[in-house]
């Protein structure tokens, strides 16, 4: 199971000696001409986003490349973080990075979790990527995002991008592959090993985190995979290998009990329905309720790291001990930058077994619109920004 803390034990994990880099000219060894690029920026929390001209940020660690980016996806956390949301988390990240003894803010705020790119310089000790070849990426929650014309990514968090793809393709996944990822095989223990004969539900599942994770499950013959979602969702669900059910049908309980007991559950969504479904888990058979909202940043960033993740412990407690009774746990899931991951989908992709979900794309100068856009909450598939668009 995931403790609270795991999302800093992550960002700690996956910091960085940078974030937006402010280097001179002099010092850059890149390959690039240029010395300045364009990103999207949030100087302060809540205020409109502005394009500026920043300098491109300086490889500082040999594991590093700096990216090129050809497209980037827009992700639901994207739109809260310019807000503030996780500020004290991530500031707390930064601070142990740098052993500095005050706190250190996250602004400016660029956003961007994921991207599609080409190598532009890769550090002394990068071994799997040179100038020129094409990647797919995350980004760690600490580094400057990719909604910006360069970003930099370790060598670990980027994967080839398979050349039967479009840039705008690719970057919808990898963010939300991670998530899935770290839900179904680090938390629920699920893999292509013991799949087989395993029953699945998963709410949401017309969302980013959704479709990437039917389409893991179903690269891992699934026993039963069913998902929740509307009405007019039913068709792209069928599509990447789930059994659709309507969340707002007033049978939508009845038919959920049908198709179950399921082994393992997860909620990309927090609602009434996804906290009822422990109701459907097998009984001592070691099933897994795991959820992808998680209240961990909300609750330091509102009273601070100690009791934030004490508040955190509480709400977990209370939620995991009546299913508990009943031999079913419960667990929140984070987002985390995982390289075997990356691989894998890369050869899904490559060969075909998995596709990538696009809602709608935007220009480099619309992304703001895009942000509006996913701040709704009702996307089918992924918000993409296509840096090639004009």
């Amino acid at each position: 199971m995931v403790k609270p803390r795991s999302l800093l034990v992550s960002c700690v994990l996956t910091v960085s000696r940078r974030g937006v880099a402010t280097a001179t000219v002099a010092q850059r060894r890149h390959s690039t001409t240029r010395n300045m690029m364009d990103a999207w920026v949030t100087s302060e929390f809540g205020a409109p986003m502005v394009k500026s001209a920043m300098r491109i940020p300086e490889v500082s660690s040999t594991d590093e490349l700096l990216l090129k980016v050809k497209a980037a996806s827009v992700n639901p956390i994207d739109t809260v973080m310019r807000n503030g949301y996780g500020r004290t988390i991530i500031s707390l990240c930064k601070q142990i990075e740098n052993k500095s003894l005050a706190p250190l803010s996250i602004l400016p705020f660029i956003g961007g979790r994921d991207c599609s790119a080409v190598v532009e310089y890769a550090g002394q000790s990068v071994s799997k990527f040179r100038r020129g070849d094409e990647v797919m990426a995350v980004i760690g929650p600490t580094y400057a995002g990719s909604h910006a014309e360069y970003v930099l990514a370790k060598e670990c968090w980027c994967a080839p991008k398979p050349r039967n793809i479009s840039h705008v393709e690719a970057a919808a996944l990898p963010y939300v592959s991670c998530t899935a990822w770290t839900a179904l095989v680090s938390v629920a223990r699920i893999n292509a090993e013991n799949a087989h004969g395993q029953h699945v539900l998963i709410h949401g599942g017309a969302g980013g985190v959704g479709t990437a994770a039917i389409q893991l499950l179903k690269a891992w013959n699934v026993g039963k995979l069913v998902a929740t979602c509307s009405a007019d969702s039913f068709k792209l669900v069928s599509s990447v290998g789930a059994k659709p059910i309507d969340y707002r049908s007033e049978t939508v309980k009845d038919e959920l009990k049908s198709e179950g007991p399921f082994d393992v559950i997860l909620d990309c969504v927090d609602s009434e329905l996804a906290r009822w479904s422990d109701n459907v888990m097998g009984i001592w058979r070691n099933s897994v309720h795991v959820t992808v909202v998680s209240p961990t940043l909300r609750e330091t960033d509102s009273y601070g790291i100690p009791f934030g993740l004490a508040s955190t412990a509480m709400k977990y407690l209370t939620r995991s001990v009546d299913p508990a009774w009943s031999g079913r746990w419960f667990a929140y899931a984070y987002f985390a930058p995982n390289e075997e991951c990356l691989n894998f989908i890369s050869g899904l992709l490559a060969n075909g077994k998995m596709k990538a979900i696009v809602d709608q794309t935007y220009s480099f100068d619309e992304l703001p619109a895009a942000y509006e856009k996913v701040a709704q909450r009702h996307g089918r598939g992924k918000t993409v920004v296509d840096f090639d668009k004009h």
